[in-house]
């Protein structure tokens, strides 16, 4: 879809070890791919894991438990998604090094960093990887073709820590409270997993094509 207009902007705030996180950015590529460049995609980090210490057995059971209701979704994709990130030996401490090297990949395009990020997803919720690690994070970055040299420059500034940490703050600041959040158009912010045509009767309506939904669900004018 091509448009004369001024692109639409959407934000979509997320973690990457989030496995509502990974059936989001699926549907919503379906609709990257229909609207083209009536749309202005950016993707933000939200750390759902900011401090650097290991998840207490509690912690766990109900990281589990989501990834299970996750598995539930009528996606193909749900399927592939497995516990074993947080039954592992090796569970994350925290999501910041992850995200961080999202945030260094993007320096070489957003390309790159949607390579990498599918990547990541792919190796901690489907493969249980600790995707944290550096170690693993250099491994699929020289997987995904990135320029090592630059990326790991990026990656150990921090400076790049620092971005994260200040986009949570202010993410939080404008009302975000967890993962996946999309912000349309300034306007209209849905936070949790979307049925697709859900988020693409909310795109619409922001772009002129269709009436705004009427209000059942837990979206809000953003202030």
């Amino acid at each position: 879809m091509k448009t004369l207009h001024k692109p639409l902007q959407i934000t979509l705030y997320q973690d990457v070890l989030c496995s509502w996180c990974y059936l989001a950015d699926l549907r919503l590529d379906v609709l990257r791919q229909e609207l083209g460049e009536a749309v202005r995609w950016s993707v933000r980090p939200y750390p759902l894991r900011v401090h650097d210490v290991l998840p207490t057995t509690r912690e766990q059971r109900a990281l589990v438990e989501e990834v299970e209701r996750a598995q539930r979704e009528p996606d193909a994709a749900a399927r592939m998604l497995s516990t074993d990130l947080w039954l592992g030996g090796d569970p994350p401490r925290t999501s910041v090094p992850a995200l961080a090297a999202l945030e260094a990949a993007r320096l070489q395009g957003p390309q790159a960093r949607a390579f990498l990020a599918r990547a990541m997803q792919r190796a901690a919720l489907e493969q249980g990887v600790n995707v944290s690690r550096p170690d693993v994070v250099f491994e699929l970055a020289s997987r995904v073709g990135l320029a090592m040299n630059e990326f790991s420059a990026a990656f150990r500034s921090e400076e790049t820590r620092r971005l994260i940490l200040d986009e949570h703050r202010d993410a939080t600041h404008r009302g975000v409270r967890g993962v996946p959040t999309l912000v349309i158009g300034g306007r209209w912010m849905l936070c949790g997993l979307r049925e697709l045509a859900e988020y693409r009767e909310h795109i619409l309506a922001c772009l002129g094509k269709v009436s705004v939904p009427r209000s059942g669900s837990p979206e809000r004018v953003v202030h």
